[in-house]
């Protein structure tokens, strides 16, 4: 299965319930209160983060790779920028064009070449100072998949159909400090009723 059809069947599963966020960027107000820009929700699934965001009076870009769930996103959403897009590939934006960019469990599923480009990519859609802020797997997530699967790379492995990144302390600082100064810390919460470790990002834009 190609990972756009494993991302569209996973959402038809999620896409009729009700969108529920959890509080996690609760921690990061000042952060968000500093923004000027529309803020950029990139892989944004059916809609978790960028409901938080819409409800606490930010314009938001919401992207993702999936179209189905772009297409729960229009009907949920007014006046919501969407776009369908590939973080692998190059952005769709300027250089210098957000404050801000969530990237909430949208980073880990790819190789060591693709995932220092997207932070590169990050970097340079980022405005001088600009932040990410970020969750991804933990190597402590075993409930959905460290460890298990056909590994490919250190901590990248195939597991159930797609390919995932499970991200040491040590791991998230190399990757993330492409963009600029890097602060990570240790989270829980639940996925599709899973408990699920992660690490939580904060990245200010070095340039």
């Amino acid at each position: 299965m190609q990972f756009k059809d494993y991302w569209n069947e996973t959402h038809k599963k999620f896409s009729s319930g009700k969108i529920v966020y959890d509080n996690w960027l609760d921690d990061y107000k000042d952060v968000l209160n500093k923004c000027k820009t529309k803020v950029l929700d990139l892989g944004c699934g059916t809609g978790n983060d960028t409901l938080y965001l819409t409800e606490k009076g930010f314009g938001v870009i919401a992207c993702d790779y999936s179209d189905v769930a772009i297409e729960k996103i229009n009907k949920e959403f007014n006046n919501i920028e969407t776009k369908i897009v590939d973080i692998s590939k190059r952005l769709p934006f300027e250089d210098n064009s957000f404050d801000l960019i969530i990237a909430d469990l949208s980073l880990h599923y790819f190789d060591e070449n693709t995932t220092k480009n997207i932070m590169r990519e990050i970097k340079r859609i980022l405005t001088p100072n600009g932040y990410l802020i970020a969750r991804v797997n933990s190597v402590e997530d075993i409930n959905h998949g460290a460890g298990q699967g056909k590994k490919l790379e250190e901590n990248f492995y195939y597991v159930e159909g797609y390919n995932k990144r499970f991200f040491t302390i040590q791991d998230a600082v190399k990757f993330f400090s492409i963009i600029g100064d890097t602060k990570v810390k240790e989270a829980d919460m639940l996925r599709y009723s899973k408990p699920k470790k992660v690490f939580e990002i904060l990245v200010q834009k070095k340039n």
